[in-house]
């Protein structure tokens, strides 16, 4: 998982980020901290992740949003996740980063470690924004095949049996 998240902040580094003012302002990413320091920033990251949750995939403070939600994803010790790749399947990385960010908040809001409720919180808040902003977004097999499974009742089951026992 941790590898998938270190890649997308390498993508949102690597396209650059606009400088352009925003409806909150989204924290300076610190140089090297402790692990513990992370804790400083939970609220903020949850902030980013809200926002990330309810702005269009188009919106050009978007990249800048993410790439603050990744690097506290990828940093903080106070949220684990491990993920099967089967279960990342989007081919969107805005739906991945909201899958990751749904399981964060639900973690932190709920003080929960439980990985298959972590997951399942997370894909539908990526499936929840698939839903909500497809026609920009474009079809995205992945979240197709995950909101197949979740009106059928068996997303849960699915994740289940991905997850590490």
């Amino acid at each position: 998982m941790k590898k998938i998240a270190v890649i997308l902040f390498s993508l949102l580094l690597a396209q650059g980020v606009s400088a352009q003012n925003i409806t909150f302002t989204v924290p300076e990413i610190p140089g090297e901290i402790e692990k513990s320091e992370y804790a400083n920033y939970t609220l903020p990251a949850m902030d980013c992740i809200e926002w990330l949750k309810t702005h269009s995939p188009n919106d050009p403070h978007r990249k800048r949003v993410s790439e603050f939600a990744v690097w506290w994803l990828v940093g903080t010790p106070d949220v684990r996740i491990e993920i099967n790749a089967a279960a990342a399947e989007f081919e969107n990385r805005n739906l991945l980063i909201l899958l990751l960010g749904g399981w964060a908040q639900y973690a932190i809001q709920y003080k929960s470690d439980d990985q298959l409720d972590g997951c399942l919180a997370g894909m539908n808040t990526a499936l929840n924004y698939y839903v909500k902003y497809k026609k920009e977004l474009g079809r995205d097999k992945g979240a197709e095949k995950f909101l197949k499974m979740r009106e059928k009742g068996t997303l849960k089951s699915y994740l289940e049996e991905l997850m590490p026992k």
